[in-house]
């Protein structure tokens, strides 16, 4: 499974890189058969659903806390500071962890509205979490 992180980078702007969650394999609802995976746990603080209307733009802003992003539904066009975009379609993943500088915006795609699953995680996964 992919996910992309935005992360502070040294200069106080943001930057993208590209990750594959470490699965392994599926304890978690018992007594459902083996054959699928998890990722290592994660602490959460919350959970929201956010709505973007179509024509919404989001400018330049750092996230509030680590929050684990999924597209719920539509797309949505996503910039660093350093001006790299990734588009991020139904099922997309993203964890913004840039919580100074300047941060990264983010815009509808093909004029239509985008939702999305956001979770406001504890402290940022370890790289354990991530393939290596």
């Amino acid at each position: 499974m992919k996910i992309i992180r935005i992360n502070q980078s040294e200069n106080g702007g943001s930057q993208f890189s590209d990750h594959d969650w470490t699965l392994e394999e599926g304890s978690f609802t018992p007594p459902s058969p083996a054959g699928y995976a998890t990722t290592p746990e994660m602490r959460a603080e919350g959970v929201l659903m956010m709505h973007h209307p179509a024509g919404y733009g989001d400018d330049w802003h750092t996230a509030p806390a680590i929050v684990l992003g999924t597209v719920l539904r539509g797309a949505v066009r996503i910039q660093t500071s350093d001006m790299d975009t990734r588009i991020l379609q139904a099922g997309g993943q993203f964890l913004a962890c840039d919580l100074k500088g300047k941060g990264h915006r983010m815009f509808e795609v093909n004029d239509g509205p985008y939702d999305l699953a956001l979770v406001v995680l504890k402290e940022t996964p370890g790289e354990e979490a991530f393939l290596q």
